[in-house]
Order: structure tokens, then sequence, then C-alpha cells
């Protein structure tokens, strides 16, 4: 619990403040030693303290187990968004734990760790871009998943993938496969999930306009509208009309 409450106030300080409180290296190199500790199970405080252990208390301490390597995540999250595209470097520390909680059986670790993947791309931006491949085919895979939370994370983050890549060319051959993965999710009745696909979709449409077929995708985007539950993909959708308001093309369209 003590680590815990560490790691979330190390999110909200990494949020409020930026780097400006990691700036010696060594702090940095530390603070990711912790973490890739902790997600991978291996801090002091995930460890078996004996034979003696009460089995009445072993759900209790799975439940705390997985607090911490949430809140760890929460840590990660925050150090991509205070240090932008630089967090590539980084962000190889971490990406081959995160992808085998991506493949958990257990649907809760899936989303959570499919949501810290989306959250990631979504702050470092082009820094993302070395490990599209690898990326974009574990999201693609969630965004078959059995469980909502997880496909309308998996959405999220595909979108993001292709808005802040520069893999232009891998991207752009995996249009027709994000599009068939995304046209159920247009016609469900779970608004989170509608509204990340939604989002993910005006992402695609922004980042390469040429390789989205406006006539069968458009009329899907808008008849979605107004957005139900997650509001905050009103700015992406938006932005992409007003920007295809101003092109040549939608009016051909």
């Amino acid at each position: 619990m003590v680590v815990t409450d560490i790691n979330r106030n190390l999110a909200a300080t990494l949020k409020l403040c930026g780097p400006a409180f990691l700036s010696e290296p060594e702090s940095v190199q530390k603070l990711c030693t912790v973490l890739l500790a902790i997600v991978t199970k291996n801090h002091p405080c995930q460890q078996d303290m004996g034979d003696d252990e009460d089995p009445d208390s072993l759900e209790e301490n799975s439940e705390f187990d997985w607090q911490v390597v949430d809140s760890a995540f929460d840590v990660v999250i925050g150090l991509a968004g205070a240090f932008g595209e630089d967090f590539g470097e980084l962000w190889k520390m971490f990406e081959k734990p995160i992808i085998k909680y991506a493949g958990s059986s257990e649907s809760v670790e899936r989303s959570t760790a499919v949501g810290t993947i989306a959250e990631c791309i979504s702050r470092m931006g082009a820094g993302i871009s070395p490990y599209t491949s690898s990326l974009l085919k574990v999201l693609l895979h969630r965004l078959s998943d059995e469980d909502p939370e997880t496909k309308s994370n998996a959405a999220f983050a595909v979108g993001n993938l292709c808005f802040a890549t520069k893999k232009k060319k891998l991207i752009v051959e995996n249009y027709p496969a994000i599009f068939q993965k995304l046209e159920p999710l247009l016609q469900v009745t779970s608004h989170r999930l509608l509204d990340n696909a939604g989002g993910c979709v005006a992402r695609m449409i922004m980042a390469h306009p040429d390789a989205v077929p406006m006539g069968e995708v458009l009329p899907a985007l808008i008849g979605i509208l107004p957005l139900k539950e997650d509001y905050e993909e009103n700015e992406p959708i938006f932005e992409c009309v007003v920007k295809l308001c101003k092109s040549p093309a939608l009016l051909a369209f």
C-alpha cells in the first residue's frame, strides 16, 4: 500500500510539474528501474514473505499486487507526458512487460495494459515510431477482444498510433485491416466503445486521408454523433470534420 501511494503521488507530480523534479539523469534511471521491478513483480513489496501466510489473505494480497502494478503504469504514463518524444528511449524498457499484460487471461489486466499503451502513445507522439510494428500487431488483435473495455482502449490506442507514428507506409498498408476491425465497433450499443471507435476513425482520416474510403467511412463517423460518454473524443472528431470541410476532397464527396 505504501508503494502504491508513492506511485500515485509520483504520477500526480509528473502531471503537475513535468520532468522538472527529475532533473538528474540518475534519478530517472533509478525510477525506471524500480518501476520495471514493480511491473515484472520483482519488487520487494511483491515478494512472498514465507509459508506462514494466512490463506484467507491471499485474495486480498492479489488485489494489492495488482494495485501496485496499476499505479506503476500511472507513473509510466506520467513519464511519457513529461518527456514527450524523448520518452521513446525509455519506452523500450517497458514495452515487453506491458505487452505481456495486454495478452493476460484477466480482462482487467488486458484493458489496463492496452489503456497504458494508448496513453503513452498519445503523450510521446512521434517517439513511438520505432515501436509501431510490434504495437500495431498487439492492438489489432485486441480490437477483437471479448472484453468491451479492452476493445475500447485498443481503438483509442490504434487511432493515436496512426496519428502519431512516422511509419506511414506500414500504417497505410494496415488501414484495410484496421477498418475491418472497426466496422463492427461502430454498430455497438456501448457508448464508450462507440465513442472511441469514432475517435480512432477521425485520427486515421486526419493522418492519411488519401488512404480512407470517404464514401463509406465518413457517413458512419457522422452517424455516431453526438457522443454519449467519452466526450474527449469530440476533439479529434470535430477537428477532423473541420479539416475535411476545408478540403477539396470533401467537396468532391
